[in-house]
């Protein structure tokens, strides 16, 4: 699972590498496949973690809670920090204040405050694609991604517009993902035909193919039933490295045999990949390298960002193509690896023994609510 979640943010970083810089460096999906199939596997993490680390009691949920918003904000709040230093420099050196420079222009304080909220606090990052920006002030339009200007040229980074709909996930998982799974499949369910009912009266756009939480449910609470089916394979021991080695075989052909099939028919696709999860988390399992590469997928799919904005300002536009495409990306690689080494490993440490020490605390409740 840790190289398919590597490759999804690769994916991700050289398609806007690609766009930036006017080359083709890598076979990839589109973005909002990507997107949408990491929703998949958030589902399915997130119910497993919930399984058996956090207790299912108000101490449990703060330290899921507390611990998920670490893992989300330090690292982003640490690169949005950089990135606002390095365009103040060249502000001050070149006059261009990059993505910055939205901040100067003429926004009504609702404007100015939705730009400062979201860009710090991520909730709410999504609706810029659903805001329209008329002289300064923003209005609701579910078409506004179709009709620029709109609220979007507000982000700094504009991909962490995702981590406000992974933010909303956490927040109702601990009530959700532990009930019994034909709760989870019903909810599923109805996300997934809300979606198709809403499409039905015209509000297909953009922005509600996969910017909007209440249709992007289905998939996070699909990833989390990709999770039941793998324990129900391994609690009556049929996860045998034969068996994990037959389904990815089987869903990898399956892709390769009708590639033009699931590019059209995307949501099939997703049916795909929840089958395939339970396999590639069993082999994640058993090499320790798949894990860190997967470790990379966060910020890689954060800092590629910035530096694709900072190098293409650099650059004239005889100066760009493929050689820079592919530089920035290695570069973007070579970032996300000393952010998790400098910081995201340090504080996953710190977080994990939160965990084990919440679930000790737990156990020895119960052990005397046992005994009294």
């Amino acid at each position: 699972m840790g190289l398919f979640r590597f490759m999804l943010a690769l994916a991700v970083a050289s398609g806007h590498a690609s766009s930036f810089f006017g080359a083709d460096i890598y076979p990839k999906m589109t973005g909002s496949h990507a997107v949408q199939v990491f929703y998949i596997i958030s589902g399915f993490l997130i119910a497993l973690i919930l399984s058996g680390k956090y207790a299912d009691t108000r101490e449990g949920n703060w330290i899921f809670y507390s611990n998920r918003a670490v893992k989300i904000y330090v690292p982003y709040l640490a690169i949005l920090a950089v990135t606002v230093l390095v365009w103040t420099i060249i502000y001050s050196a070149t006059g261009s204040a990059g993505p910055l420079a939205v901040f100067g222009s003429q926004m009504s304080i609702g404007a100015w405050l939705y730009a400062v909220t979201t860009n710090i606090f991520l909730i709410g990052m999504e609706w810029g694609s659903m805001l329209i920006e008329r002289g300064g002030d923003l209005s609701f339009y579910a078409f506004a991604i179709e009709n620029p200007p709109n609220a979007i040229q507000y982000s700094i980074i504009i991909p962490a517009w995702t981590l406000s709909l992974e933010l909303m996930f956490y927040l109702i998982a601990p009530f959700i993902l532990r009930r019994h799974f034909l709760v989870v499949a019903g909810l599923a369910l109805a996300s997934y035909f809300l979606r198709f009912w809403a499409y039905q009266h015209g509000f297909r756009s953009i922005a509600t193919e996969y910017r909007f939480f209440p249709f992007e449910l289905s998939l996070f609470l699909y990833g989390a039933l990709s999770y039941r089916f793998y324990v129900f394979l391994k609690e009556r021991d049929l996860f045998k490295p034969a068996l994990s080695l037959s389904i990815t075989l089987a869903c990898v052909l399956t892709a390769f045999a009708l590639p033009k099939y699931f590019r059209q028919h995307q949501h099939q696709m997703y049916a795909v990949v929840g089958i395939l999860l339970p396999a590639l988390f069993d082999f994640s399992t058993r090499y320790r390298r798949d894990k860190w590469l997967g470790d990379l997928s966060y910020p890689l799919y954060l800092v590629h960002w910035p530096i694709c904005v900072v190098v293409l300002a650099a650059l004239s536009e005889s100066g760009r193509g493929s050689f820079v495409a592919y530089a920035v990306v290695a570069a973007s690689i070579g970032s996300a690896i000393a952010i998790n080494h400098a910081l995201v490993y340090p504080i996953d440490v710190w977080r994990q023994r939160r965990a084990r020490i919440a679930s000790v605390r737990d156990a020895d409740k119960e052990d005397r609510m046992a005994l009294a």
